[in-house]
């Protein structure tokens, strides 16, 4: 089975991301694939306001998400731990995927076009290796 990190705000409106996030996770189980979604997991014993601890859990994310076979990335707004987590995906060549909050995707093709989308948006995904089916 093929593993999916989803990227994900957690800063914010926490129930509400968080919802989001089981929501994604479930639609991906129910699709065949394995969830990785290290902010349902890290802030059952790591404290998300700790600064430290935070960033211990999203450094921790990103090496599971280093073993995914693709990304997905939720939301047309893009957090710094989100951003953090694009930018090693990056680096470890991790293709992504673009979703809403409604999980239509985002077009790669016509992002300029996406009125959804802002500039940070455009500029946080610019050289991301996405993913084609």
């Amino acid at each position: 089975m093929e593993k999916v990190f989803v990227c994900s705000p957690m800063k914010g409106d926490v129930e509400k991301n968080l919802k989001l996030a089981k929501f994604v996770a479930r639609v991906l189980i129910n699709s065949g694939y394995i969830p990785v979604v290290p902010h349902l997991y890290f802030p059952q014993f790591l404290d998300d306001n700790d600064q430290y601890e935070r960033i211990k859990g999203i450094k921790m994310g990103v090496e599971l998400m280093k073993e995914c076979d693709r990304m997905w990335i939720i939301g047309t707004t893009i957090t710094n731990g989100m951003e953090y987590e694009i930018n090693e995906a990056k680096k470890a060549k991790v293709p992504a995927i673009l979703y809403d909050e409604k999980l239509r995707q985002i077009d790669t093709a016509t992002i300029l076009l996406d009125d959804r989308l802002d500039a940070d948006y455009r500029r946080i995904v610019k050289g991301l290796l996405f993913y084609r089916y």
